[in-house]
């Protein structure tokens, strides 16, 4: 991926067009904290960055339920807060808590959404499809160029959403 928040902003404009299920804190959590592994073993000098969590295995199973737990407590606990950087943030909100269904969901989608565009961008994710395969063989050079230039494009088209987005009255 060209940058860790492209993955979540490329799929932003879920939010815009059905704000009452697309909770846009868990979909923002869900595809970008994945990356704290990369940023961990970068500042440990290591070349080796992506491991065993940007594998389908932690992904589609702890990672979901550490993402919806964090997230279900942040949206209790901060309501207020999380209403006044939606608004400021102009995301024009209708709510800010969501259903532990819908967050899960998301998180399940978050967490399969990184690791799949990760995949072909990423030649040494060696756990991709851990346990069953050691290696990352969905890599080739001309699929990055085409993953990267799709989420560009879907970020600009989330970007766009958001711009048109208007406040409910």
């Amino acid at each position: 991926m060209p940058i860790t928040p492209l993955h979540a902003s490329a799929f932003l404009f879920l939010y815009f067009k059905d704000k009452t299920r697309i909770d846009p804190l868990a979909l923002a959590v869900s595809t970008t904290f994945i990356d704290l592994e990369p940023l961990y073993y970068f500042i440990l000098g290591e070349l080796l960055d992506h491991r065993i969590w940007h594998g389908f295995t932690l992904a589609l199973t702890l990672y979901p339920i550490l993402v919806t737990g964090a997230v279900y407590l942040t949206e209790h606990l901060l309501e207020n807060r999380l209403w006044a950087i939606y608004k400021w943030a102009r995301l024009n909100p209708i709510k800010v808590r969501y259903s532990l269904q819908n967050i899960y969901l998301l998180s399940f989608f978050g967490g399969f959404s990184h690791i799949f565009l990760d995949m072909f961008t990423h030649p040494q994710m060696l756990w991709v499809l851990y346990p069953f395969a050691y290696g990352n063989p969905f890599y080739r050079g001309q699929a990055a160029i085409i993953v990267e230039a799709t989420v560009i494009v879907l970020t600009l088209y989330s970007l766009n959403c958001w711009l048109k987005d208007k406040p409910l009255k």
